[in-house]
């Protein structure tokens, strides 16, 4: 087993995934619980929306797509805890409406400008094997924040 375990360290791209994941698996659990008790549980499934949106339009106007997105879903996640404290509609409503919206936005973008048939899939989801030293280097920064 330890063999094995040995091995599979041995490659670069491992080592890669292996921070990369251990990044994302700490920040989730750290602010998962806090999340739920603001009413901010749905705030992962918001954002994933926030981000298509993002992308699709990054896509229809040929632009660098984590270069468009990842600014646009900070802004978003910060316009949506200021709009909840400012506004009626609170917590997981307003996370609604406005991934609701985004994801129109998205749709809208990618039909108007190639139609349906952009591949977003690896945009989307990726691999985590795939990430090279850069995108781990942006982990760290995004996870220290």
């Amino acid at each position: 087993m330890i063999e094995l375990l040995r091995e599979m360290l041995s490659y670069p791209f491992m080592c890669r995934a292996l921070a990369a994941g251990g990044l994302v698996a700490l920040c989730a659990s750290l602010l998962g619980v806090s999340l739920v008790l603001k009413r901010y549980s749905m705030i992962g499934d918001g954002l994933s929306h926030v981000s298509f949106g993002a992308l699709a339009v990054a896509t229809a106007l040929n632009a660098a797509p984590l270069q468009v997105s990842i600014p646009v879903v900070v802004a978003a996640a910060f316009l949506m805890l200021r709009l909840s404290e400012n506004s009626k509609i609170k917590g997981d409503a307003l996370i609604a409406i406005i991934s609701t919206g985004s994801l129109a936005v998205g749709v809208m973008a990618l039909t108007l400008s190639r139609g349906m048939n952009v591949d977003m899939y690896n945009y989307l989801f990726g691999s985590i094997l795939a990430l090279g030293r850069e995108d781990v280097l942006l982990s760290v920064v995004l996870s220290e924040r």
